[in-house]
């Protein structure tokens, strides 16, 4: 892989929100796992209007490496924006998406990254072979997830997955809104790019604390997915001769 004359070839994308106890654990894991593949690489950290000391420690991390860059929020804004954000200010031919909770590995990336490098796949996606959270968690995701799959008539196993990679040109081709990052596999087939599906490790959250309730995730995912039929069934399709 060759990267691009004024950018890395891989640009990670990762939303922060008050994981202090989590920041050090991320970066250095994340380091390991891409400079032992070899990539060529920088870091995207999207601070979502941190107020426990994760901007700080941030902050701190940037000033020892050039290759890790610090978006701050002044409040809270989501998982979307953040993402928006990071898309927006990637430079990477390929762009990974990567929660910083570490409940998924970032030693799985660069498997995830070879389909697409090669050009096999416009983006790759995880689905959490075997999920480490609640019951109940586990039931009201599936649920949530047939219930998008239904109404935009998708396949997509895992759409809450946080480990994905795509094409940069792709992912920073989307038009985001509050809740796009459930539907990412599901935008980028609106535009005509193609998705895989792949296994990826879960495991227990090691620091800090979920930032979803389950009927507030629930019934926006509901709200969005009634939406995101509506931008399919409205899309416009024309060709000239």
């Amino acid at each position: 892989m060759v990267a691009p004359a004024d950018g890395p070839v891989l640009s990670v994308v990762v939303p922060v929100y008050n994981e202090r106890d989590g920041v050090r654990p991320l970066l250095e894991r994340l380091t390991a796992a891409l400079d032992g593949a070899g990539l060529d690489w920088e870091a995207v950290l999207v601070d979502d209007g941190s107020d426990d000391g994760s901007s700080e420690l941030l902050d701190s991390a940037a000033a020892r490496d050039p290759r890790l860059a610090v978006l701050h929020f002044e409040v809270n804004c989501g998982q979307s924006a953040a993402l928006d954000a990071g898309f927006r200010h990637s430079r990477g031919t390929l762009v990974a998406i990567l929660d910083a909770d570490l409940q998924t590995f970032p030693e799985d990336l660069p498997a995830l990254l070879e389909p697409v490098a090669r050009g096999e796949v416009d983006a790759v996606v995880g689905i959490r072979a075997e999920r480490h959270d609640t019951g109940w968690r586990r039931f009201s995701s599936s649920f949530a997830n047939g219930v998008r799959n239904w109404l935009t008539r998708e396949d997509i196993a895992d759409t809450g997955c946080p480990l994905k990679v795509f094409r940069g040109d792709a992912i920073r081709s989307i038009r985001m809104f509050n809740g796009a990052h459930r539907f990412l596999p599901t935008l980028l087939r609106m535009e005509g790019y193609s998705v895989r599906q792949t296994p990826v490790r879960h495991t227990h959250r090691q620091t800090g604390s979920s930032k979803y309730g389950t009927w507030d995730r629930a019934l926006r995912g509901l709200r969005d997915a009634f939406g995101v039929r509506w931008l399919q069934d409205r899309r416009l399709h024309w060709r000239l001769r």
